[in-house]
């Protein structure tokens, strides 16, 4: 395994974690993926945030574990609403526009990392063949 595969593996892991992240930020305001029925009442349930969890992997090269967050979904009092409750509360997902954007950032700067580290490699490739050749 060599420094190419390596920035490679990190590349696709953070990746995976930006996708994740715009599927969350797309879904900000779906309150209703599925329904279920519970004392009764038919209630909707809103999308939940989904977090990419890097893990090692084969030869120790980075994978990508997804997992749900299990905080709260965020109630808000509005009776008009075609998915509220019989009170009139409808639940949101639980996925915070800033979190994602903060995410996003930290993403995205993980990925350039991986990227210059495999562009750097590659120089390095380059002129040991230079000199050798």
């Amino acid at each position: 395994m060599d420094s190419l595969e390596i920035s490679a593996a990190g590349m696709r892991a953070q990746r995976a974690r930006m996708d994740l992240i715009a599927a969350n930020l797309a879904n900000v305001d779906t309150t209703s993926v599925r329904t279920e029925m519970r004392d009764g009442e038919v209630r909707h349930v809103p999308y939940r945030r989904r977090i990419a969890v890097l893990l090692e992997g084969a030869n120790g090269l980075p994978t990508v574990k997804v997992v749900e967050d299990r905080s709260e979904f965020r109630a808000e009092h509005q009776p008009g609403h075609p998915h509220a409750s019989a009170a009139g509360t409808v639940l949101f997902p639980n996925v915070d526009p800033m979190v994602e954007t903060m995410e996003m950032m930290a993403a995205s700067r993980a990925y350039e990392a991986n990227l210059t580290a495999a562009e750097v490699a590659k120089a390095m490739n380059q002129n040991t063949l230079r000199i050798l050749g």
